[in-house]
């Protein structure tokens, strides 16, 4: 039986560093408030193009119900044991919604950020259970310690392994993390991964975020595009007035 939990074990979090992802099948959020995050991403979705599967802009559209997520010590306690103290939720990458319905979207391996300017760490919030069937993530294992995928090549190329052929022989390395309802898996934003194909009757819904250490060089941070969940927002800059 799962434990909840609102931190990390040293072994969780070396696991974490060496693998670049941690399942959590069961940190301690509440059936009746994801069943409320459910409505909320399903409400969006309805709103979509014919198809389109991901609703962007969640915190956006509900602050109440969304902070209460991320900012939940659920999560915010495992993200201090990976990024520190200051943890900033951001609102321009990821902040999402998705629905992988049966025969939907395309797999395609692919980081999340080309490089760790800032670092970026990927939380997806399962709100039904992600099973191999119904389409659950993918990762390459350690794929974080690859380089990265801004290496220069004659044809350009992005966040895509496709694009990179000199990351060609990781391909076969990916395994799939199946994480029940209510769930979260982290990992790391260069860690090469993609949503797998459902193959099952029903949807695997989910809330994808993302977090960083608060940037203590940054003199300046943009409160339209994070909002801290923990700690503080320090400046430690060397051009303060001594």
């Amino acid at each position: 039986m799962p434990t909840t939990q609102a931190v990390l074990t040293e072994q969780q979090a070396r696991h974490y560093r060496d693998q670049g992802y941690l399942r959590l099948p069961d940190p301690g959020l509440s059936r009746d408030f994801l069943h409320d995050v459910a409505a909320l991403v399903r409400d969006r979705a309805a709103r979509l193009p014919a198809g389109q599967a991901k609703a962007y802009r969640l915190y956006q559209n509900n602050r109440a119900l969304m902070h209460q997520l991320v900012a939940h010590p659920a999560l915010t306690g495992p993200l201090t044991a990976l990024l520190g103290p200051n943890v900033v939720y951001v609102l321009n990458r990821h902040n999402q919604g998705s629905i992988n319905s049966p025969g939907g979207h395309e797999v395609r391996l692919h980081r999340d950020i080309l490089q760790p300017t800032r670092g970026l760490l990927t939380a997806v919030v399962y709100l039904e259970d992600a099973t191999v069937d119904t389409g659950c993530t993918w990762v390459i294992p350690g794929s974080h310690h690859a380089p990265y995928v801004s290496v220069p090549q004659p044809d350009g190329g992005g966040t895509w392994l496709d694009e990179h052929p000199e990351l060609a022989d990781l391909a076969d390395q990916a395994v799939p993390v199946p994480v029940p309802a209510g769930g979260v898996l982290l990992f790391d934003g260069t860690l090469f991964h993609t949503v797998g194909p459902n193959s099952g009757t029903t949807t695997r819904t989910s809330v994808v975020l993302g977090y960083r250490a608060a940037d203590e060089l940054d003199a300046h941070p943009d409160p339209d595009r994070q909002i801290v969940v923990a700690g503080e927002q320090l400046y430690r800059g060397n051009d303060r007035p001594s």
